[in-house]
């Protein structure tokens, strides 16, 4: 059997649901509906309201603990946005490998070349496989290789073949 819910909320069942309904942040709206079935004795204990929520029972204590000790804003206030990555690459050098890979007549043969330009053109030494993933990541990249051909392969036979004199 799961802990009972000894919890007094302060806050009235429509003053919740008008919050509710105002918040924009879903992690504060499932704070707010358990404030809400606790006011309203929709379930008896921790586990079966956590369950409802779809969270953790311990994070469902850690909420109450949080409203308990500071009130509404405490608990709201506490819940963190995610925090994006921040991206090594400057937009200079995104700019500029833009540019040089959107050039037909440029582009690179390998990505250690792409490191050696970066590293000539910017001053900065990125690692390899960090510019890799990223001029994949963001600008499609592959670097292409032609098929092997064997190399008894005349030069005649391929402009016949071909229709063109070399």
């Amino acid at each position: 059997m799961g802990k009972h819910i000894l919890l007094e909320v302060k806050e009235s069942s429509s003053h919740l649901r008008n919050l509710i309904r105002k918040e924009t942040n879903p992690k504060n709206v499932l704070r707010l509906q358990s404030l809400l079935h606790i006011r309203e004795s929709s379930f008896s204990t921790q586990s079966a309201l956590a369950e409802h929520l779809g969270y953790h029972v311990r994070s469902m204590e850690l909420w109450l603990k949080l409203y308990k000790e500071g009130g509404l804003f405490a608990m709201l206030l506490n819940s963190k946005e995610k925090q994006q990555r921040k991206r090594i690459i400057t937009p200079a050098v995104h700019d500029g490998l833009s540019k040089r890979l959107n050039n037909p007549e440029q582009g690179f043969h390998s990505y250690v070349q792409a490191v050696e330009w970066v590293k000539e053109n910017y001053g900065i030494d990125y690692k390899y496989n960090t510019l890799r993933e990223y001029m994949i990541a963001f600008f499609g990249s592959k670097i292409k290789r032609p098929r092997k051909s064997h190399i008894k392969k005349s030069k005649e036979a391929v402009a016949d073949f071909l229709g063109y004199i070399l």
